[in-house]
C-alpha cells in the first residue's frame, strides 16, 4: 500500500512539473511573450497619441474661443476654415487610436488563448 501511494505521489509531482515546465518552456527564462514585448513600445506610442490628441484638443478650445470673438466676416471665415482643419486632424488620430487599441487588444487576446 506504502508503495502504491509513494508511486502516485510520484506520478502527480511528474503531472504537475511536466505542466508548469510546459506552460513555463514557451518563454525561456527572460523572455517575454510577443504581447508582452511589444506593451512597452505600445504604450510609449499610446501615451504619444495621447499627448497629440490633447494637444488638438486645446488647439480647438482656442480656436473656437477666437471664432466666438470674430467679427469681421471674412477673418471669420479663414478661421473657420482652420477649426475644420483641426476637427479633421483630431477626426483622424481618434481614429488611429482606436484602430491602435483594437490591434493591441487581438494581439492580448490571441496571446491568451494560447
Amino acid at each position: 500500500m506504502r508503495n502504491i501511494l509513494v508511486g502516485l505521489f510520484a506520478a502527480a509531482t511528474l503531472l504537475v512539473t511536466g505542466v508548469v515546465a510546459q506552460h513555463e518552456g514557451h518563454h525561456p527564462e527572460g523572455a517575454a511573450p510577443p504581447a508582452e514585448k511589444a506593451a512597452p513600445a505600445a504604450e510609449k506610442q499610446m501615451m504619444g497619441m495621447h499627448a497629440e490628441v490633447a494637444k488638438l484638443a486645446d488647439q480647438l478650445a482656442k480656436s473656437f474661443a477666437a471664432i466666438e470673438n470674430e467679427k469681421d466676416p471674412a477673418a471669420l471665415k479663414a478661421k473657420l476654415a482652420e477649426h475644420g482643419k483641426l476637427l479633421k486632424d483630431l477626426q483622424a488620430k481618434l481614429k488611429g487610436q482606436s484602430q491602435m487599441m483594437e490591434h493591441m487588444h487581438g494581439m492580448m487576446m490571441g496571446g491568451a488563448k494560447k
